[in-house]
């Protein structure tokens, strides 16, 4: 079944996920993306191998070089992936495209079905173009699919803006959601990690 899959967290650690979060005070962006992390991979990793990919923070000399690949999937993975983002300092800009190629190269998307799960809260802001990556990876790839998950992203699009980045799973038959507290960051997290009948019960946004 696809969601047994292995799959990849992408996770955004770049400088506004440091902005504060006004659904929960006191707190940051990134302190409400690790909450709903740390609810939702003790119930993921039973069934699932997980690995993390992370941008943002770093010392390259170009801040579009800061992706890093912490770990490959590996078996209950939460504690790690907890300690890694729970250390992580947001910082720099936002190379998503390039940290979900990367991603998938990680996961040799040529060679078998490959699963990544995007968590941002702004778009590429190192002038590649993610939809030009997700039609490249679905050509050349076994089965790759993207899930997409932005965080209050309508406060750096604007109120008529369209989030470019969403393609990644339009092209890929991926999950998008946009959410923007922590219950919603929950449940678009169960949706991309979780099988159905694993799962709790609980109302799908």
């Amino acid at each position: 079944r696809a969601c047994l899959e292995d799959a990849m967290i992408v996770f955004d650690a770049s400088k506004s996920m440091a902005a504060s979060d006004d659904d929960n005070k006191g707190l940051r962006r990134i302190d409400s993306v690790r909450g709903a992390l740390a609810k939702v991979l003790p119930r993921v990793v039973p069934t699932r191998r997980l690995g993390l990919m992370s941008y943002g923070p770093g010392s390259a000399p170009d801040a579009c070089q800061n992706v890093t690949l912490d770990f490959p999937p590996a078996p209950n993975a939460a504690e790690q992936i907890m300690e890694r983002v729970n250390g992580l300092l947001p910082d720099g800009r936002t190379p998503l495209t390039t940290a979900v190629r990367m991603a998938a190269e990680s996961l040799e998307y040529w060679r078998r079905p490959v699963t990544i799960v995007l968590v941002t809260d702004g778009e590429e802001s190192c002038g590649l173009d993610p939809c030009a990556l997700a039609k490249q990876l679905k050509s050349d790839g076994v089965r790759v699919t993207i899930h997409v998950i932005s965080y209050k992203i309508g406060s750096s699009l604007g109120s008529k803006g369209v989030f470019h980045a969403k393609c990644l799973a339009d092209t890929s038959d991926g999950l998008y959601v946009a959410t923007d507290t922590l219950d919603e960051l929950v449940s678009a997290l169960d949706q991309a990690l979780l099988c159905p009948l694993i799962s709790d019960a609980r109302p799908r946004r």
